[in-house]
């Protein structure tokens, strides 16, 4: 009888193991990767899909839309992204330095472990400035964080403002965070600036824009874009586990 007993929790045990590997994996925060500038753009370059560490991107100009968005392991998606007002593209002054000799996405200089998904050569080589952009197809009443690398050395502002806004007028923000860019002859190597939580407007979509936060030019590099676990997902994740447990005897 008591070994049968071992057996029961032993089995249980497993089958609560099994239960958390793949309820983790269910709830794992969904993320996109965008490269402003790909091989299109001036003086630009395309990130590799997948990457060095293994995770898709979409590498975006203003001369297209992009449809069904791969998200970072390669699995596609609803999510579209287009730009609404584009600004200027280039990669020179930005972490690669002067590129006007052609100067590849490899001479770019930062820290990629500061950086995470982000930190990858020609994700951190090109920019666009001043722009207002759309990423559409997302769940209404879900969150998300928006994480944003911007670099670029002499600069008139040093300072670029992120927002979010209400509507494709983008005159009303929701919310804005700033990010230094770089400093005279010094790019930024290893900071971004993240959004948490921010919902779509109603109809799916982040209307999102950039700028000097004291006017002037800002820079954008890349972005992250991760959706926020359900608590409900965590929550069923723990009721799902807690039957399994055998009840001690009395």
């Amino acid at each position: 009888m008591a070994n049968s007993d071992s057996i029961r929790r032993s089995t249980a045990a497993c089958a609560a193991a099994a239960l958390i590997v793949l309820g983790c994996s269910a709830v794992q925060a969904e993320s996109w990767l965008i490269d402003l500038g790909n091989d299109a753009s001036y003086r630009g370059a395309s990130t590799p899909s997948a990457d060095a560490n293994g995770n898709y991107w979409t590498s975006v100009w203003s001369g297209a839309f992009y449809q069904d968005l791969p998200n970072s392991d390669g699995v596609t998606t609803a999510v579209d992204f287009g730009f609404t007002t584009p600004g200027g593209t280039d990669s020179y002054n930005g972490p690669a330095g002067a590129t006007d000799g052609g100067q590849p996405p490899s001479n770019s200089v930062y820290d990629a472990a500061a950086l995470g998904d982000l930190g990858v050569d020609e994700a951190v080589y090109d920019f666009y400035t001043n722009s207002t952009f759309q990423i559409q197809e997302l769940q209404v009443g879900g969150l998300y964080d928006l994480t944003f690398f911007g670099s670029h050395k002499y600069n008139g502002n040093n300072t670029t403002r992120y927002t979010v806004y209400t509507d494709a007028s983008f005159t009303t923000p929701v919310a804005s965070v700033d990010l230094v860019v770089g400093v005279d002859d010094l790019h930024n190597q290893d900071t971004v600036a993240t959004l948490s939580g921010v919902s779509p407007a109603a109809d799916g979509i982040l209307y999102v824009g950039f700028g000097g936060a004291g006017g002037g030019e800002g820079y954008l590099n890349a972005i992250q874009l991760t959706a926020v676990p359900e608590p409900a997902s965590l929550a069923l994740l723990a009721a799902l586990c807690a039957p399994i447990w055998p009840a001690r005897r009395r």
